[in-house]
């Protein structure tokens, strides 16, 4: 598990990084002919971005429905209202992350079409980006208090031996 947590880490921050990167060098390559084509760094950046938050909402809701077992099963008194808090913010900010970034990507084809132009594009994904931000911040603190948490289970689990 916590090989997973810390691989979840390590693609926050380059998954971050790789869209960072395709919103500095542009979504769209100028073709010969005259029309513009997705930049394949955009393709990847996204790809490894939902693969990223895919991840996370598997390790948070499996890590707590496990926690929550063995919390009933030992009958502990162990509440964290903070950590709920963080959850409760997590789940609804990556969803919405998630749809922005999902929009956007689609959204590459209307630039494409020319239905919305690249400037307006760009700056979405800008404000997307800086979501994102605030988005691995919450992550981070979620998994923070998991590790709290974890680290009470096992003191109880300990002075029970």
């Amino acid at each position: 598990m916590w090989t997973l947590v810390i691989i979840s880490h390590f693609l926050m921050l380059v998954s971050f990084i790789l869209l960072l990167i395709s919103a500095i060098n542009g979504h769209f390559v100028p073709e010969i002919g005259g029309g513009l084509t997705l930049n394949s760094t955009s393709i990847v950046s996204v790809m490894v971005y939902v693969f990223t938050q895919s991840l996370i909402f598997f390790l948070i809701i499996t890590i707590n429905k496990s926690m929550n077992a063995i919390i009933v099963d030992n009958n502990y008194d162990i509440t964290n209202e903070r950590y709920k808090r963080f959850k409760r913010k997590m789940h609804i900010h990556t969803t919405t992350n998630i749809l922005i970034i999902s929009t956007l990507a689609i959204l590459f084809a209307a630039v494409h079409t020319g239905i919305i132009s690249e400037t307006v594009h760009n700056m979405l994904f800008i404000l997307a980006l800086i979501h994102y931000g605030y988005v691995i911040v919450i992550e981070y603190n979620c998994f923070k208090e998991i590790s709290k948490i974890i680290s009470r289970i096992n003191e109880l689990n300990v002075s029970k031996l």
